[in-house]
């Protein structure tokens, strides 16, 4: 068996009701609490977390309509300075949540940021401000993972800084209540891919057979929100699945990385379409594992099995796989066209050559 590490750099809390740990949490602490728009009043989140933090003492200032924008995050981390904050909380999607990693540690470290968003530095083990984080749009893992992603439209740059870690991730299922059906589906088949990459091409049984598993379910979570959007039980399925995807338990026998290509040729369509990360990472994914077989048929051919009962051909079970994808809600289609040269302007590094990514990109296309 290969050499292996797991890490436990975050306590992860699932929880039907968060009251009692957020105000153990947060008790006498000034607390910066970091969300986007509107979402964390409709689903519960902000009352929560406000009347946790006044009812064990503490303080609670906010950053909302928050992003991954640098601009943003250094407005963030301007404000835990001036404020003394002790304790930063982010709630919402991976936007949010890689704004909240970011203004708690560059709360030490704001003069070299970007040298860490640009990986020039690693931030693993360094100083931060205790972080919370809270999903209430699971499919990213961030609240679970060490990676931060940043933009910097003053310089048409972005990056990701690897290393940052949650002291704790608290799941809590009611909070994705207020997503409707599309961006509902999206949650599971988002988790699905990930996932996915994670155990494609993985030796280790043990962790092989727990990513099959993990998958299996959220599927199966998926399936059933479409037909019951208020099952909790569907929902904290999907949440742990998200957090799993990041928690480097899986993959631990992977000897190649090649099925994380997906992160890279799913970029296509978010530059050349302005597609949503979403779209782009569902959509491309059948036809990358068709393209990937090519290279690597053995481990797609066990994948589509153990995963999804798929026996046909590479492109019979790539076909279903894009079909069960729309029956679920995804849109798996792009409106444009696509030549080698578009593709070549695309800032991605895969194994694959442009001609096969844009091949790709053209079975995506209406």
């Amino acid at each position: 068996m290969k050499d292996f590490q797991l890490r436990n750099d975050t306590k992860l809390l699932f929880r039907n009701d968060p009251a009692a740990d957020l105000a153990a949490l947060t008790e006498g602490k000034k607390v910066l609490f970091v969300y986007g728009g509107g979402s964390v009043k409709t689903n519960g989140c902000y009352d929560d977390v406000k009347k946790a933090v006044e009812s064990a003492g503490g303080t609670l200032y906010e950053l909302a309509n928050a992003s991954r924008e640098l601009e943003i995050i250094e407005k963030g981390i301007a404000l835990a300075k001036e404020k003394s904050i002790e304790l930063v909380i982010g709630a919402g999607g991976a936007n949010i949540m890689d704004c909240a990693k970011l203004i708690a540690f560059g709360t030490y470290h704001e003069d070299d940021l970007w040298a860490y968003i640009k990986s020039e530095k690693n931030p693993y083990g360094l100083k931060k401000l205790p972080l919370i984080l809270m999903p209430t749009y699971p499919s990213s893992g961030s609240e679970y993972g060490l990676g931060a992603v940043s933009s910097d439209a003053r310089r048409g740059d972005r990056g990701t800084a690897y290393g940052i870690a949650a002291d704790t991730a608290i799941l809590v299922p009611k909070y994705s209540m207020s997503l409707g059906a599309e961006l509902t589906a999206y949650t599971g088949l988002v988790t699905l891919v990930q996932l996915s990459a994670s155990t494609i091409g993985d030796r280790n049984p043990v962790s092989y057979d727990i990513g099959i598993s993990v998958i299996r379910n959220v599927l199966a979570a998926t399936k059933k929100l479409r037909e019951n959007p208020q099952d909790e039980d569907a929902r904290g399925v999907i949440l742990y699945g998200a957090s799993i995807s990041t928690s480097g338990r899986l993959g631990l026998g992977k000897e190649e990385n090649y099925a994380y290509d997906i992160y890279e040729v799913m970029s296509v369509p978010e530059d050349l379409y302005s597609a949503s990360y979403r779209k782009s990472l569902t959509a491309m994914f059948p036809p990358f594992l068709k393209a990937m077989a090519k290279y690597h048929e053995a481990d797609i051919r066990r994948y589509f099995k153990d995963a999804f009962g798929y026996e046909g051909s590479i492109e019979e079970s790539a076909a279903k796989m894009t079909k069960l994808f729309e029956e679920l809600g995804a849109n798996m289609y792009f409106d444009g066209e696509i030549s080698v040269e578009e593709t070549k302007t695309v800032n991605m590094s895969t194994m694959f050559s442009v001609e096969e990514v844009t091949e790709m990109v053209k079975e995506c296309l209406r």
